[in-house]
């Protein structure tokens, strides 16, 4: 896989304007567009990516990949804004001038795109077809090192205790949640709905009542996106 070697111009909030002082006053000239090689990856064969295959004369928009700037390393169109392009030299040879740091700006981004090409160029002279059968290597083993998590500041949660004798009986925990036999560990949070605090376990939508004790009785179902109390859904540990 390669990359397209398509020259393109910088978006147009990045582009600068020549100038000229007439009658003692600095006047603004045309625009100027700073350059980049595409960096869309190209189909073995082709030089350019499906992106840049299609160029349109005289196209209005130069930060468009349909505005041909010809190839990098190559001659500029003579639709093209770019610096270096025919269009900029004319523009030189008729008195404008450039400051000093557009120019710099982009000298800089016309080499980048340049070394790029060369880059690429020397990866391909460099490379040497291998005709040795190589061994494949096995997978090296990785042994993975146990871990466990750590909450900095570990929630409260709900710990659910089905009695043969009657409903549901929820007391405070701050152990890992674990689920045995008739008893269901929950993890819940402390949230405020409509003024009034409420633990909420947010795996079932649950909600229970805060009290002096930890946590209290179950009072509905909670909505996080509505921010609301449905305090007439039934409890399914209470069935």
């Amino acid at each position: 896989m390669s990359m397209c070697i398509s020259r393109r111009a910088h978006a147009d909030r990045t582009s600068f304007k020549l100038y000229r002082e007439e009658g003692g006053k600095l006047k603004d000239g045309k625009y100027i567009w700073t350059e980049f090689r595409c960096p869309n990856i190209v189909t073995e064969g082709k030089k350019t990516c499906i992106e840049c295959t299609v160029k349109l004369p005289k196209h209005k928009y130069q930060a468009n990949p349909k505005c041909d700037h010809g190839l990098v390393g190559g001659p500029y169109p003579s639709d093209s804004k770019l610096y270096g392009s025919p269009f900029y030299l004319k523009e030189i040879k008729e008195g404008w001038k450039i400051h000093q740091a557009d120019e710099l700006r982009a000298k800089e981004a016309q080499q980048l795109a340049s070394s790029e090409m060369a880059r690429k160029k020397a990866d391909a002279t460099e490379a040497v077809p291998v005709t040795t059968p190589v061994k494949p290597k096995q997978p090296r083993k990785v042994r993975l090192k146990k871990t466990e998590a750590v909450l900095a500041e570990p929630l409260p949660q709900v710990v659910a205790e089905k009695l043969e004798t009657g409903p549901a009986k929820f007391v405070e925990s701050m152990t890992a949640p674990i689920k045995i036999s008739d008893v269901i560990v929950v993890k819940v949070k402390k949230i405020r709905v409509e003024g009034k605090d409420y633990y909420f376990d947010s795996e079932s939508g649950k909600v229970y009542a805060v009290s002096t004790s930890g946590v209290g009785a179950y009072k509905g179902r909670y909505n996080p996106e509505a921010e609301t109390l449905n305090t007439a859904y039934p409890d399914s540990d209470a069935e």
